[in-house]
């Protein structure tokens, strides 16, 4: 079924019999574009530096940034002000002068208010393929980071109506998904979790006894990138969103 939804198509169907499934569906990147704009906002935040006279080439800036996320999201996990406070330990790190710190310090604010309004717009294909699907099968939403921000873009994306559950762990790992498994009485062999990032959608899925649908995303965070073993056959990918009503 790899890659080839005609096939996978055939051998679900047969196994399934025409069942109503538990689709678990992740949101940035998978039903909107996220990432892209945090990568607006670091590209935003090195020219910053650069026009501020403050001297460090625009890769060191980057792996500062990178640096001072991951060290924040172990106590605070994802989202934009987790971002914003990571620009903040950047500067911090840089040593600015005083009267460049204080344009520093109010264009990461603008940043990362520009992060908040951006507009939830969707991928291509998402909502009439989650609008037919929703017909025929059971819609979970399972998705990352701060709670307020993620049910904020899903209000704005106007998908709300079509999920049955909405869940927003700090983490998706192998232990929130038995946990989700549990909570909400999901049959594993029935049940699919759909998503970009084979560290937070794919593989932890797997581990945990779902089945996954593999959607690559152009710019998927380098930290949720790990290989995805295409040779389970509990793996289907697929190179498109609108390629999931060919399959369920």
């Amino acid at each position: 079924m790899r890659g080839d939804p005609a096939a996978g198509t055939l051998s679900l169907m047969a196994e399934q019999e025409r069942a109503p499934l538990n689709l678990i569906f992740d949101a940035d990147d998978t039903l909107w574009d996220s990432n892209i704009h945090f990568i607006e906002a670091e590209q935003g935040f090195v020219a910053a530096v650069r026009e501020a006279g403050i001297e460090a080439e625009p890769a060191t800036v980057a792996s500062l940034i990178r640096q001072c996320e991951i060290e924040i999201i172990k106590t605070l996990g994802y989202g934009r002000r987790p971002y914003v406070m990571a620009l903040h330990q950047a500067l911090d790190a840089l040593g600015p002068t005083e009267d460049s710190e204080v344009r520093m310090r109010a264009e990461i604010e603008r940043l990362g208010e520009h992060l908040i309004d951006r507009h939830c717009e969707l991928l291509p294909g998402v909502a009439p393929t989650l609008e037919e699907l929703a017909d025929r099968h059971r819609l979970l939403l399972f998705t990352k980071g701060q709670r307020d921000e993620q049910l904020r873009k899903l209000e704005r994306s106007g998908l709300a109506p079509l999920f049955s559950r909405v869940e927003v762990p700090p983490e998706k790992d192998t232990s929130a998904y038995q946990r989700l498994i549990e909570s909400a009485e999901l049959e594993p062999a029935l049940t699919f979790m759909i998503g970009n990032s084979p560290r937070s959608d794919i593989n932890p899925a797997l581990k945990a006894g779902l089945r996954a649908v593999y959607i690559p995303h152009p710019h998927t965070w380098i930290l949720e990138q790990e290989t995805v073993d295409l040779a389970d056959a509990r793996v289907v990918m697929l190179p498109n969103f609108h390629s999931l009503r060919e399959v369920f």
